[in-house]
């Protein structure tokens, strides 16, 4: 009997791609990129018991490839990858870090942000994956997990790691958001729509609200986007304050 494996995203415009009807091959493609990932942790990754310490061979990436611009880690998930930028948006919902063609794909943020986080939002993307009896951890599929308030507060912080700093983020909001393409329709540099977001984020109904931090003009926020589910056409983000920066 044949699986359905479906891959969803949000991208430029809440792109969604849906596998019906998949055979094991395509469950194979999955574990390939896994194993690609996992290979590429084990090459480049220095652990460590706190996460600010946590180093990245970013020279050895750029080997690997060029475009790599960071690595996001969130305790207590599978979320432990490299972060992609590309001038075509579109390349890495189906490329991997080594340029292979795969619909797992990678994690990776738009060219119309900084790669060093300076902006005061940056929208950051990745997959996830739904099988019908069978769960993957692949990408952003564990931002799911979000959605419990306890794991929330459990799990508040998301590290982001450049070649140039580490970035602790505190999470402040978890929300179904409308397919609206986000980068699009917010001039972030402006007050008003900086604040606007900010307000959305905090106040649309159902959202999981830190309210405890408090987020100004000069703050910097990270938005992790993916979806809600299958065939609903939402996206589901998890969104974070800059609490602290190491430079390296």
């Amino acid at each position: 009997m044949k699986k359905s494996l479906r891959f969803l995203t949000l991208g430029l415009m809440a792109f969604a791609l849906v596998l019906g009807g998949c055979s094991n091959s395509k469950e194979k493609e999955v574990s390939k990129a896994q194993k690609e990932y996992t290979e590429v942790q084990e090459e480049v990754v220095n652990h460590s018991d706190d996460p600010i310490e946590k180093t990245i061979d970013f020279a050895e990436l750029d080997k690997i490839n060029s475009e790599v611009i960071g690595w996001i880690y969130i305790p207590n998930t599978s979320i432990d990858y490299p972060i992609m930028q590309s001038e075509d948006d579109e390349k890495y919902l189906t490329t991997t870090l080594r340029n292979e063609t795969n619909e797992t794909g990678s994690i990776y943020i738009e060219k119309y942000n900084t790669k060093d986080f300076s902006d005061p939002v940056t929208i950051m993307y990745g997959h996830t994956v739904f099988a019908d009896d069978k769960s993957y951890d692949a990408m952003f599929s564990d931002l799911q997990k979000y959605k419990e308030e306890s794991f929330m507060q459990e799990n508040p912080y998301i590290y982001v790691y450049t070649p140039d700093k580490t970035i602790k983020y505190q999470i402040f909001s978890c929300v179904t958001f409308d397919d609206r393409y986000i980068l699009g329709n917010y001039q972030f540099k402006d007050p008003t729509d900086f604040q606007d977001y900010i307000d959305e984020l905090r106040n649309t109904l159902g959202a999981i609200v830190n309210r405890d931090l408090d987020i100004t003009q000069d703050s910097k926020v990270l938005t992790l986007s993916t979806c809600v589910g299958v065939g609903v056409e939402q996206r589901w983000l998890v969104n974070a304050v800059e609490v602290e920066e190491i430079a390296k």
